[in-house]
């Protein structure tokens, strides 16, 4: 009632508007003496049933406990003018004084702004736990309008999953990735959903029943245990060789899956082979034509089948290229780590050269977004490369800039660079190769592998990569394949999909990139990119990455394995706290929620674990190619934090030998990062690229200095030795 009565108090001009009404009834409802759970009976004696019952909008205020990034005025008209002032700007709304009508399921509000909004966050905080990133979804864009208008988001779901909307619980809004961004907002509230709103999300529930019933149809495959199977399957020059055997009553063939067909959905098989024996050994063409391409089967994987009057049954797990035996199109000698230092995100910079030999630099990173540089047709400085009957073109100034700078500098020290294949779903080949379920929100798409055009085109980015960057001179060792894949739904993006259907998919993308690079380099690794979440995730709509590395053993087993590794962000829980040694979510156990440079010791025990090795006998490869402590400010204890941060997590690194190397995130402080997390300070004037704290001791780090050096840090965390830091994990 209080908030009512300030609404009428506040708002007198708006009495007669479009909630005018809406709020007279409400009031009315609520003063009713006489009512039950089923009916509501008006003055003059008739029943209202339920549904018409009029509930309410609760509106919000930007008056909550908590802000970062903006500047907030309220107007004399109740309306906020809000001044981002960072590229991480968000405020939070009032605790709510009463627990929110279950019925009020939409966000709804008013706004102006010639910027937009890149993409809305809602962070759903309660009492007890407060700002919890896990319990958070992304509302999408808002569009720039120069005019009040309006903007809705359906909540049910969250509020559901959340159990959120109870008394003192609140909202975080987060506006977008835009700084010196100016917004007008106003009648911010949760409101009941309308008509078209109600078949929205009938139709999602629907959609949502739909995606159940293929998540499960993949459990039940990696599940299953055949009678039949596909044992190997060789790729010669011109021939692929394909063995196994099969048993039963039936007409049994050898079906072909390529990339672009999804083996969950077909009925019928269209390229099949008949099987007439027991065992088996078919020899096939490697190369055939289908359309307007020359398709390689090297991208393919094959299963038996059981023909079937409408549908045709799967009875074996398929099976890809055994890696071992795939024609060699040239050989190149492995990059050996030389100590376990690395450097991420490299770019072409003046302390690039001297930075890599200070700091005695072993591994490196460095991003490639295929779209930026390459197209479908030719423009003004490319240069074309023909795969599978079809033309592309590459920018050679882009690459030569971006890439060829870098890694002639890394190659000629003998640095291991991992190439992070990154999608952009913009230009040309971006919209060609952007997955059709994209949500149009995050910054990279997961490739589109659902037509052989779009399978076609990211296959011959790979082979260009592969072919020019495994030259002695420019060497890209290793591909990590994609960005933080746990956070599909922010980062490698193709829609809203349950973790199995995701990781299908996946696999493909990692399949064609390992296939398509042991042409070249038969050294050649493959990394799965996830961030610091681990028995959690790590943001809302994110899966756990325990779960997605196990199904990662489950398809390696059934479709035979290949040597991926792993490539953590291992940052403190709290990005902005570089103290990771008080990472409460960081335990010593395999069920910790996090793994940050706390309690490494976790990936150190799984990748020792023979279910989780290479064949059941060979380490996988552990990089932490995105991983630091920040430092909060550029004030003396913030940048001595960031560096004993470090010199603990360093620690941790150069005693397991199950952890690689760090390749430290990143060079310089970036606005992006939504922290200062560099070895040096913003590269731009005033600071120019100065050298941090950390930097120095990154510098020690491995040398005959580092215990005099890194005794400095040990009251900082509160210890009184490195004794005795590496923890048993249970």
């Amino acid at each position: 009632m209080e908030n009512l009565k300030a609404f009428f108090t506040r708002r007198p001009e708006r009495l007669l508007g479009r909630c005018g009404m809406l709020f007279l009834m409400a009031f009315f409802v609520m003063n009713l003496s006489s009512c039950n759970d089923d009916f509501i009976e008006d003055d003059g004696g008739e029943v209202i049933p339920p549904e018409e019952i009029v509930i309410p909008p609760v509106y919000m205020l930007l008056d909550g406990p908590y802000k970062s990034g903006v500047t907030l005025t309220q107007n004399e008209d109740s309306s906020y003018t809000i001044e981002t002032t960072n590229g991480d700007p968000w405020a939070t709304a009032g605790l709510f004084k009463e627990d929110v009508p279950e019925e009020c399921n939409v966000l709804e509000f008013e706004y102006q702004t010639e910027m937009g909004m890149s993409n809305l966050e809602l962070f759903f905080a309660d009492a007890k736990n407060g700002i919890d990133a896990t319990h958070s979804m992304s509302a999408g864009t808002v569009p720039a309008s120069t005019e009040w208008a309006s903007f809705s988001v359906r909540l049910k779901k969250y509020r559901q999953e959340f159990d959120w909307g109870k008394v003192k619980d609140y909202l975080r809004l987060d506006f977008g990735d835009q700084p010196n961004n100016i917004i007008q907002m106003r009648n911010i509230c949760l409101r009941t959903m309308n008509d078209e709103e109600k078949q929205a999300e009938e139709d999602e529930n629907n959609e949502a029943l739909n995606k159940e019933k293929y998540e499960q149809g993949i459990k039940d495959y990696l599940n299953k245990e055949y009678d039949c199977h596909v044992t190997d399957v060789v790729v010669g020059e011109s021939t692929i060789s394909i063995q196994g055997n099969y048993t039963g009553e039936g007409t049994f063939f050898l079906g072909e899956i390529p990339p672009f067909v999804d083996m969950f959905k077909v009925e019928k098989v269209e390229n099949k082979t008949p099987l007439s024996n027991g065992s088996f050994n078919v020899q096939l063409d490697r190369y055939v034509t289908i359309g307007d391409y020359k398709y390689d089967r090297l991208l393919s994987k094959w299963a038996i089948y059981k023909e079937g009057a409408s549908k045709d049954e799967i009875v074996s797990h398929a099976r890809y290229a055994n890696v071992d035996k795939i024609h060699v199109k040239q050989s190149v000698e492995a990059i050996p780590l030389k100590s376990k230092k690395g450097l991420g995100g490299l770019i072409n910079h003046g302390f690039l050269a001297s930075d890599l030999d200070a700091l005695d630099i072993a591994s490196a990173t460095i991003n490639i977004p295929i779209s930026h540089f390459m197209h479908l047709s030719q423009q003004e400085g490319d240069i074309p490369h023909t795969y599978g009957g079809r033309t592309y073109y590459f920018n050679e100034g882009y690459m030569k800039s971006s890439f060829d700078a870098v890694l002639e500098q890394t190659s000629k020290r003998g640095i291991s660079v991992a190439g992070i294949l990154l999608v952009p779903p913009t230009g040309d080949a971006g919209t060609l190769l952007k997955h059709p379920d994209f949500n149009g929100i995050a910054p990279y798409t997961m490739p589109n592998m659902t037509t052989i055009e779009s399978t076609n085109c990211y296959a011959a980015a790979l082979d260009f990569l592969a072919k020019r960057y495994s030259a002695p001179n420019m060497r890209i060792a290793h591909w990590i394949i994609h960005n933080e894949v746990d956070g599909g739904s922010h980062w490698t993006n193709m829609g809203d999909k349950p973790i199995a259907t995701f990781m299908d998919t996946y696999l493909r993308s990692m399949r064609m990139c390992y296939n398509i690079a042991h042409q070249y380099d038969q050294h050649s690794e493959v990394f799965i990119s996830f961030s610091h979440g681990w028995n959690i995730a790590a943001g809302g709509g994110w899966y756990k990455v325990r779960d997605m590395l196990d199904f990662m053993n489950q398809f390696s087993e059934s479709e035979g394995d290949f040597f991926w590794s792993l490539a953590c962000h291992s940052y403190p829980a709290q990005l902005g706290n570089p103290c990771t040694w008080d990472d409460e979510q960081a335990t010593y156990s395999m069920d910790t929620e996090y793994v940050t440079l706390k309690n490494l010791e976790v990936l150190d025990k799984w990748v020792k674990t023979s279910r989780n090795q290479y064949k059941g006998t060979i380490r996988r490869s552990v990089w932490l190619s995105e991983a630091g402590t920040c430092s909060p400010s550029y004030e003396d204890d913030d940048l001595q934090d960031q560096a004993a941060g470090f010199a603990y997590g360093w620690k941790k690194i150069n005693n397991l030998d199950g952890i690689n190397g760090i390749q430290w995130h990143s060079w310089f402080d970036h606005l992006g990062d939504g922290a200062c997390l560099g070895l040096r300070k913003y590269a731009d004037a005033p600071h120019n690229g100065e050298a941090k704290p950390v930097w120095t001791t990154y510098q020690k780090a491995d040398t005959d200095e580092e215990d005099d050096y890194f005794e400095q840090y040990l009251s900082r965390i509160g210890i009184d030795s490195w004794e005795g830091i590496i923890q048993d994990i249970p």
